[in-house]
This record gives structure tokens, sequence and C-alpha cells, in this order.
């Protein structure tokens, strides 16, 4: 599988906006990571975090370039809530999931060098929006939680 996609949320003062986290893994020669989509350097920052948290937590860092598209590309993405996202999609898109896709979850989460998930910021303003998209479940991990919060997508 090349291609996950999460679905995530950009607060901005007193509202929230659904994001699409896209990502994408192909054969590079360098192992990029672009992250595109009106990114803050907050958010591409998160390739630091993501490959530490993934590394130290087991499950490895895949051997491939990595391109993260935030959509839509017109609304501003700001601070650390897209790692969660972001490590769901690249763990998606080299098999580390037992889904295909997560449809109806939205996800919220900085991330330490070790996957130990803390709160973001707006968080009470994202879950607003989740009544109003159909979301079922969110997965916002508690401050000092595991990745075990979201253990049972995990392979």
């Amino acid at each position: 599988m090349a291609l996950f996609r999460t679905r995530s949320a950009a607060v901005f003062g007193i509202d929230a906006h659904l994001i699409d986290v896209e990502v994408d893994m192909y054969p590079g020669v360098n192992r990029e990571f672009i992250t595109v989509g009106m990114p803050d350097t907050a958010v591409r920052e998160s390739r630091e975090r993501i490959k530490s948290a993934l590394m130290n937590s087991g499950f490895g860092y895949p051997n491939k370039s990595v391109t993260i598209n935030l959509a839509p590309a017109n609304v501003r993405k700001e601070g650390a809530g897209f790692d969660l996202p972001m490590a769901l999609g690249i763990l998606g898109a080299y098999g580390g999931l037992n889904k295909k896709e997560v449809p109806d979850c939205l996800f919220v989460g900085d991330s330490a060098a070790d996957l130990r998930m803390g709160r973001a910021a707006g968080v009470g303003l994202v879950v607003g929006v989740l009544t109003g998209v159909g979301a079922r479940s969110d997965l916002e991990p508690r401050a000092d939680a595991v990745i075990g919060s979201v253990e049972g997508l995990l392979t």
C-alpha cells in the first residue's frame, strides 16, 4: 500500500476546519519527507518528531520517500496537532495498521520522541466539528497517553 488517508482538523480562533491527511510513499534515494498544503513551521518540523517516535517505539521507519498532503491546500495548518494523524498515515501507508482507512475518525495530537501523545491546543473546538461531520469516534489522546490509545488499529 502506498497511499493512506486520515482526517484531522485545523483550529483558527473559535473555528475548526476538517483536514484530510494524505500520506503517499514512493521509492526515493534520499528518503525525503515533504509536507504540502500550507503547513507552518511546527507542522513542517513534525517530520523529525514522527521519525523519532516511530523508530523509538519499535515500528521503524520505511526506507521510502514520504509526501504528506494536508488538504484543502488553501487552509493554513498550524501547530503540532497534526503529528498523530501524520504518524498514523505513515503506519497505514506501509502496512503497519490493520485497516485500509479510518474514514469515521478524526485524529488530533502531538508526539513525543517515543510516540507518547500529548493534547493539542483547540481540541474542544475539534470535538465540536465532529458532530457536524458524522464522525463516530475521536481518538484524541489524553495527556501522556501511550500510542495504545489507538492500539486497535495497529497490526
